[in-house]
Formats: C-alpha cells, sequence, structure tokens
C-alpha cells in the first residue's frame, strides 16, 4: 500500500509537491515495518505512476533499498544473529577480532547503503598498504564478505559490493624447517633446559602433531601394547578458560603408530608426572593430560611458544614457528622415502593433493631421485 501527501514546496510554482510512501516488508534486525519514501513530484499523478512502477518491482522480486544502517550497527548484530550460531567460538572469537580491530575502526562509520566497489577497494588497498599478509587480508575478506551477503538475504542492501574488489594474489608460502643435526641440537638443549617440555617438544617433532592437538592428548590416547597414538581432539584457550573440542577436519582424527624411542619418551614423561602427583596430592588437576603444567593444569600455548623459542635461541638453531616442526616432520619423512598418501595419513591431510601442493619442494626432489634410481638400474642391467 502507498500513501500520498502534499509536501509545502517554496521552489514549486504551485507552492507545493508529492510524496509517497510505500510498504517494503519487515526489517529481520529490528523486528520493523519497511519503508521508502520518494519526494519532488509535481502533480500526484505522477506519485501514483512512480508508486505503482516501485510497487511492479517489488512483485518482481526487486529489493527496494533506503537503509541508513552503519557498519558499527550491522555487523555486531551479524556476529550475535548469524555467526554466533554457525561457527566455533574460536571461529567466532577471530570473527570478533577482524571486525574489531580491522573493519569498524576504517568502515564502521559509513552506511551499508554507502558501500562500494570503490570505498571496499580503497579498505583493501590500505591494508595492502600496512604489510598485512596475502592471506589475512583474504582472511578479513571472506569475514566481510559473509556479512554483506547475509546483508542482502536479510534485504538491507542489494548487491555485494565486494565483488568488484580485486585482491592480491596470495603467494605461496615458503616453510622453513630444520635438518637434522639441528633438529638433534634443539632437542638436546631442551632436554637440559627442562625435561617437562622435552618431552612435549621431542613427540612433536616425531609425529608431526599439531599445537592444539598435543596440548589436547590424554593418557587414554596411547596405547603401549600396539605403540600407537589417537589424535581425537584439539585445546582450545578462550576468555580465560581452557576448552577440549573437535579437530580441524574429519581426517585429523587419526591414529599414528609411535616408533620405540617415542613411547620411551613418552613413559619417562608418565613417571615424572606420577611423581607429581605424588608431590601435589590432592591439587594435582585429574584432566589426565599427557603434557601438563608441574599440577597437572593445562599448558598456555602462549607459554609454550614462549619457551621453544628461548630454547631455539639458546641453541642456535635457524627461527621458525612452533608449527614448522609439523612442517620439519613432513619434509624429512618425504625425504627418507616415505611415500606422499602415508605422509598424508600420517599428518591427517584431507587430500593428498593438499599435501602434494604444500611439499611440492620435496615431491619434486623425490622424482628427480626416482628417475635418478631408475637409470642407474637400467644401465646396470644393460
Amino acid at each position: 500500500m502507498a500513501y500520498f501527501r502534499k509536501v509545502p514546496s517554496k521552489k514549486a510554482k504551485s507552492g507545493y509537491t508529492w510524496s509517497f510512501t510505500i510498504e517494503t516488508g519487515v526489517d529481520p534486525l529490528t523486528g520493523k515495518r519497511k519503508q521508502t519514501t520518494r519526494r519532488g513530484f509535481a502533480t500526484k499523478k505522477e506519485a501514483e505512476n512512480a508508486a505503482k512502477e516501485l510497487s511492479t518491482q517489488l512483485e518482481n522480486g526487486l529489493n527496494i533499498i533506503d537503509n541508513k544502517m552503519t557498519l558499527n550497527q550491522y555487523l555486531p548484530k551479524w556476529l550475535e544473529m548469524a555467526a554466533k550460531r554457525k561457527v566455533k567460538d574460536t571461529t567466532f572469537d577471530h570473527y570478533q577480532n577482524v571486525i574489531n580491530f580491522r573493519i569498524l575502526p576504517i568502515l564502521g562509520h559509513l552506511a551499508l547503503r554507502d558501500l562500494n566497489g570503490t570505498v571496499c577497494q580503497k579498505f583493501f588497498n590500505h591494508l595492502l598498504d600496512q604489510e598485512l599478509s596475502e592471506r589475512y587480508i583474504k582472511y578479513i575478506y571472506n569475514v566481510l564478505n559473509t556479512s554483506l551477503e547475509k546483508a542482502i538475504d536479510w534485504d538491507l542492501i542489494l548487491k555485494n559490493p565486494l565483488r568488484k574488489v580485486d585482491l592480491p594474489k596470495e603467494r605461496k608460502r615458503k616453510y622453513t624447517v630444520w635438518k637434522r643435526e639441528e633438529i638433534h641440537r634443539f632437542l638436546q638443549f631442551a632436554k637440559d633446559e627442562d625435561l617437562h617440555y622435552f618431552a612435549l617438544f621431542f613427540v612433536c617433532v616425531y609425529t608431526g602433531i599439531r599445537r592444539g592437538e598435543v596440548l589436547g592428548l590424554k593418557w587414554e590416547d596411547v596405547d603401549l601394547k600396539d605403540g600407537t597414538l589417537h589424535v581425537q581432539r584439539n585445546q582450545t584457550y578462550l576468555r580465560g578458560t581452557y576448552s577440549y573440542g573437535s579437530l580441524k577436519t574429519e581426517s585429523s582424527n587419526r591414529i599414528i603408530k609411535l616408533d620405540d624411542e617415542t613411547l620411551h619418551i613418552l613413559m619417562q614423561n608418565k613417571k615424572r608426572q606420577n611423581e607429581l602427583k605424588l608431590l601435589y596430592g590432592p591439587q594435582y588437576s585429574a584432566e589426565n593430560l599427557i603434557f601438563s603444567r608441574k599440577n597437572g593444569q593445562p599448558i598456555n600455548s602462549a607459554t609454550l611458544a614462549k619457551i621453544f623459542n628461548r630454547i631455539i635461541k639458546k641453541s642456535g638453531v635457524p627461527k621458525l614457528r612452533f608449527h614448522d616442526l609439523r612442517h620439519t616432520h613432513a619434509t624429512l619423512l618425504l625425504e627418507a622415502g616415505v611415500s606422499l598418501k602415508e605422509v598424508q595419513e600420517r599428518l591427517g591431510h584431507s587430500s593428498i593433493k593438499m599435501t602434494g601442493d604444500i611439499y611440492a619442494h620435496v615431491t619434486n626432489k623425490m622424482k628427480n631421485n626416482a628417475s635418478k634410481k631408475f637409470s642407474e638400474y637400467m644401465q646396470e642391467h644393460s
């Protein structure tokens, strides 16, 4: 239904113009009716014709948007009403950080209707000028893009302005890995520094397990008879609370075969824990974690990173990220002749293509070795 009004106007010869207001549905965020108003028509007939045209557009599925809601108003509501119900707590926390510290300080004052391709392109160019990684910029893009697609579903905007934005091409990451002698040097310094953390570092190097996975391991995950380790949970730390949830992907839930030395290291760690249980008594945590603080409580990932970096500095080995222990393990497996399929299963990758893409530099070396070995074999028997 349309409503028509005479509006006083000094510029019009008649002393007035006509306007109309047409209802365009209900705002899903506020529950209030949405209306669009058009002004400046010389006659009521002109206003009626324009209103009829808009009604026809609505019937044909074209949204008539006149929304003054800013990103400061919209994005928190999107987080609460949509994102919170679809993603894990840790992912939701990452979304909040991206929105509060990257998007809103620059775009928050803008109304949804004022977002366009030019504004958005300038925003992402600004992120590039700040020397953020291409990967992180793509993550910011994905968060904003998801929110704007939902704004379309909620009839707040007609189209997503990010579709016109060009993002920098993500460069292939160069992974830093340690050589065998560097691993031995690091582990020796770790052993001298703190036996408690030495066992954790050793298991990471010898299994390729992720940081959240190793911090979530419990003693029921180890089968000493079969010599296996079941990776089935991930530790997260959010707003002062530790929790244990599902793994990154379904394929991440896996059973890793352990060598005798790793089993021995684990049992030595278990022996030290039993001694600490006697020392702490009832104050020792009942979480049954394989790797914990001396009182059995969970290890904070930030504390782990701090100790890791300290031992790197003392041992003099090349600096790398904690996650690069995983890449080191995989690289050495491939160089040792382990098949790509076995490495994929051991790391818990969702596909063999993913493993091959990450370790292409190693697999190419393996292909060259295979070609050389075949040639040498053929020459021996010619």
